[in-house]
């Protein structure tokens, strides 16, 4: 079982959508746009490996303009050899990536020229993948399309149009159930006719559903659509964000649902990828407790502990601008030895607090004295001034980051505060 997360990490400041647009579009900018996102992507499979995340979502942005008809470039050729070095380091470290195109890669749509760049779009996607000499086990996402007043009508012309993909798309594609049209039995249907798997996603089912079945009873129809070749069934998995509309993802994943979910699907050894506003860190907190869980009897007590005393120093601040005793409370349980599964369990209860101001400015103020015998006079002027303003606490928050990006506060760069 591999756990992970998409596109953007938040524990580096690396990335993979640098763009352009079709007015600035010529050969020498796109050229050099795509070999710096290549250069991230490297840097972000580097930082998953050492953090043991080994399921990724690569961005459809890492080559801009991919599919536009404007583009001729054969970037494929002209980075062939980094390419396939970045194929060879995913393969030589166990990880699974894949790709998910956009809502505008409709290919059911009414318009022909929307079908057909669709069709363009999800070439792309395949020669992608392909040009890192991945197998069919990296996958390519898509959900059916619109519903255009006709939901029956819609799911034939996806089966029809499925027909005029290449054979490589064809072997990476996967369909996935929608929060809004297409439900998880829409989905199975289309698969039974075009014999691609199919990707489970527990919020959207929420979301949209028309029978009330278990997810094991689910996951027992949607692992027949899996094959030998298309390697171990894969899922989507996220939280809906309470104070957000419904099918919003949460800011994290709270443990305890996610170790809910994980007893009903534990069993079809699914890759989950997480998909959540903080990204991997998420990732790793899922993939700690998993891990704890299924190596109880294998653990190395020192190394145990000394893992749960580094995360904890991610977060401590975090819990600090909720409230000192927080902080507090959370020390104390490491001290004595806490469960991950405690640890964590707590640092969600405490990260769903609203913020203090009193607790904002004295966390504020210890995450300053990492750069205060750095900082101008002007800055140290400008930060006093934004501490008094606690109806726009995110502005004190983000020139705090500014400073310590600005002065390299290693330690604090390096926590959790600025993602809460």
């Amino acid at each position: 079982m591999k756990i992970g997360y998409a596109c953007i990490p938040l524990t580096i400041n690396e990335r993979t959508s640098r763009g352009l647009t079709l007015k600035k579009f010529s050969k020498d900018i796109f050229l050099d746009v795509v070999k710096q996102n290549i250069v991230g992507l490297k840097k972000i499979l580097e930082n998953n490996e050492k953090l043991n995340i080994k399921l990724f979502r690569i961005s459809s942005d890492i080559v801009p303009l991919g599919s536009h008809i404007i583009n001729e470039i054969e970037w494929y050729k002209y980075f062939e050899n980094e390419l396939n070095e970045l194929g060879e380091f995913v393969k030589k470290c166990g990880m699974r990536v894949s790709m998910h195109p956009g809502q505008y890669t409709v290919l059911n749509a009414l318009k022909e020229d929307i079908v057909e760049n669709a069709i363009r779009d999800l070439e792309y996607h395949s020669r992608f993948l392909d040009s890192l000499g991945l197998n069919s086990n990296n996958k390519i996402i898509l959900h059916i399309g619109g519903g255009y007043g006709d939901k029956n009508a819609a799911i034939n012309r996806f089966i029809e149009n499925f027909k005029r993909l290449s054979s490589s798309v064809k072997k990476r594609l996967v369909i996935e159930n929608d929060g809004n049209i297409f439900n998880i039995e829409d989905v199975l249907y289309v698969s039974s006719k075009i014999g691609i798997p199919v990707i489970f996603d527990n919020l959207h089912h929420e979301c949209n559903h028309q029978k009330d079945e278990s997810i094991k009873e689910i996951m027992k129809k949607v692992i027949k659509t899996w094959k030998e070749k298309d390697g171990n069934v894969k899922v989507h998995y996220s939280q809906q964000n309470l104070k957000k509309q419904i099918g919003a993802h949460s800011i994290t994943i709270m443990v305890r649902p996610f170790l809910e979910y994980y007893d009903e699907v534990k069993e079809f050894n699914p890759d989950i990828m997480l998909e959540v506003k903080d990204k991997d860190i998420s990732a790793v907190k899922c993939n700690l407790i998993i891990n704890n869980i299924n190596n109880v009897n294998n653990i190395n007590k020192k190394s145990y502990f000394t893992v749960i005393e580094k995360q904890w120093a991610k977060y401590k601040y975090v819990l600090m601008e909720r409230n000192y005793k927080y902080y507090k409370e959370c020390s104390k349980m490491v001290k004595e030895k806490c469960s991950f599964k405690e640890f964590y369990e707590y640092i969600d209860e405490v990260i769903n607090i609203d913020v203090e101001d009193g607790s904002f400015i004295n966390t504020a103020e210890h995450v300053w004295g990492y750069v205060k015998d750095e900082v101008t006079d002007k800055e140290k002027v400008h930060f006093a001034e934004l501490l008094l303003d606690m109806q726009h606490k995110e502005k004190a928050k983000l020139y705090l980051r500014k400073l310590c990006d600005r002065y390299n506060a290693e330690y604090i760069l390096n926590s959790y505060y600025f993602f809460y």
